[in-house]
């Protein structure tokens, strides 16, 4: 009589205890560094969104400690961990992508530069307009040789940056001369 008196104790103990699982630290310690292995690789730049994908899992999984629904945590960053290694995966996907970006920007570039030239010498410069064309040059000079050194460090985001500011330069320029 006594075992059956036992069964319904452990069983009601098992079924409470289901419910008792432990924080998943080991996987959001596995998470956490993935993202950022991924991160240093460059993934929030060139895969940004699987980096933020992988970095919401996490928050997930973070939330879920919370609230102590610790197998939702667990999913959530082996989620994250995933995701995290996806975008470190696909950082050189990413650069390619944007190098090719910057190629044709660059190119443009250029040429804008070599048509607004043309244009200049069908006209003539007032003593200001001379100097205002003159700073523009060494401006876009300098700002093509920053530009080539991101590139040559393979800094393809912040090259493209540099594309826009010198564009944008390029532009107020025009409209000091007068030029379209």
């Amino acid at each position: 009589m006594v075992h059956r008196d036992v069964f319904p104790i452990i069983l009601a103990s098992m079924v409470l205890c289901s419910g008792c699982a432990d924080p998943p630290q080991e996987e959001m310690m596995q998470a956490e560094t993935a993202i950022q292995i991924a991160q240093a690789a460059g993934a929030d730049e060139y895969a940004s969104a699987d980096f933020r994908a992988a970095a919401a899992a996490l928050a997930d999984a973070k939330s879920r400690t919370e609230r102590k629904d610790y197998e939702g945590a667990r999913a959530s960053a082996l989620d994250a961990l995933q995701r995290a290694e996806a975008a470190k995966n696909n950082v050189e996907v990413g650069k390619r992508g944007m190098k090719e970006v910057l190629d044709r920007a660059l190119i443009a570039l250029q040429d804008e530069w070599t048509q607004f030239g043309q244009k200049l010498n069908k006209r003539s410069l007032a003593k200001a307009q001379q100097t205002a064309l003159e700073e523009a040059r060494s401006t876009f000079d300098e700002g093509i040789e920053y530009i080539n050194g991101h590139t040559e460090a393979g800094d393809y985001a912040g090259a493209l940056s540099l594309v826009k500011y010198v564009r944008g330069n390029m532009t107020k320029i025009k409209e000091t001369i007068n030029i379209e």
